[in-house]
Formats: structure tokens, sequence, C-alpha cells
């Protein structure tokens, strides 16, 4: 039997080749609009690490005695998630200076918005287990 973590892993790992996917079989009609294919999987990959990331933490956070600690660590990870991707995004703004992709950038803000809908719909899938392991 699947582990709860693998079972709610599924989609976000669809997603992550998904995009990555449209983001290298479509690098030239892509760079026609003005974004950065490169970026966007840079930002796309943060977006799943830090997805996991809290997935995991969710999943921890959901046998805790304490009924609040599970919003808590869905509210933590969106605003870890923001704060990942806004620094990522003035790094690369500082350091890519005339050659910036913003078409990129509200693509990626867009992956932010799917990301994180993902997010909480798995969050709402996590049932705690009781001491003795059953549901």
């Amino acid at each position: 039997m699947k582990s709860k973590f693998q079972q709610l892993y599924i989609p976000l790992i669809v997603l992550f080749g998904l995009v990555n996917t449209i983001c290298f079989l479509l690098k030239d009609a892509l760079k026609l609009k003005g974004i950065d294919p490169m970026m966007v999987v840079g930002a796309n990959t943060l977006l799943f690490l830090i997805c996991t990331f809290s997935i995991r933490s969710q999943i921890k956070s959901a046998n805790n005695t304490n009924p609040h600690a599970m919003v808590r660590g869905v509210m933590g990870s969106v605003v870890l998630k923001l704060f990942v991707l806004g620094t990522a995004a003035f790094i690369y703004l500082y350091n890519v200076g005339e050659a910036q992709s913003v078409n990129g950038i509200f693509v990626s803000m867009g992956l932010y918005i799917i990301y994180t809908w993902l997010e909480v719909k798995m969050a709402m899938q996590i049932k705690p287990t009781k001491k003795d392991g059953s549901n």
C-alpha cells in the first residue's frame, strides 16, 4: 500500500513534469512571446521543492494534538513560498538586467497560484491518524 505522502505526491509530479515538458518542447515559441523558458523551469523547480517540503510537514502536523497546527502549516508554507519566490525574482531581475523576461515572471506567478491551490487541495485530503494508527 502506498504511503500517504506518495499518494499526495502524484499531482505534484504531474504538474512539474508537464510544465517542464512544455518549456522544453515549446522553447522557441515561448521566446517569441517574451518568456524565458529556463527562468520558468527554475521557478517551477523551486515551487516543486517547496511544495514537497510543505506536504511532508503537513502530514506530520496532521498527527499533532493541537487543532491549529495544520492551519499554521498551510499558512506557513504559503508565506515561505511567497518569500522564496520573491527573493528569487529579485535576484533574477538584479542579475539579468536588460535581458529580463517580465512575461516569464508573470508565468511564474501563475505557477505560484496553481501550486498553492494544489497544495491546499492536497492538505484538505490529509486525515489525522489516531494513536493506534487507524483512520
